[in-house]
């Protein structure tokens, strides 16, 4: 059985990566795909739409855009 996950409004959200906390958001990229993560350019935080560097220590229910190059 497959588990969705949603956000406090019931949207369900696409796609979702449990990491081990201190990942950062280069981390992330990289649990997604090796090309992704050597693509890495920046991530953006979807509730602020602030742009974060690949440093960026990601936090509990944090919902994160990877953008890269390809």
């Amino acid at each position: 059985t497959e588990h969705k996950f949603s956000d406090a409004a019931g949207r369900v959200l696409p796609d979702a990566f449990l990491l081990k906390n201190g990942s950062t958001a280069r981390d992330l990229a990289f649990s997604i795909h090796s090309d992704i993560g050597e693509g890495f350019l920046y991530a953006i935080d979807a509730g602020t739409k602030r742009r974060l560097g690949e440093k960026y220590a990601l936090r509990n229910n944090d919902i994160i855009k990877v953008v890269y190059a390809r």
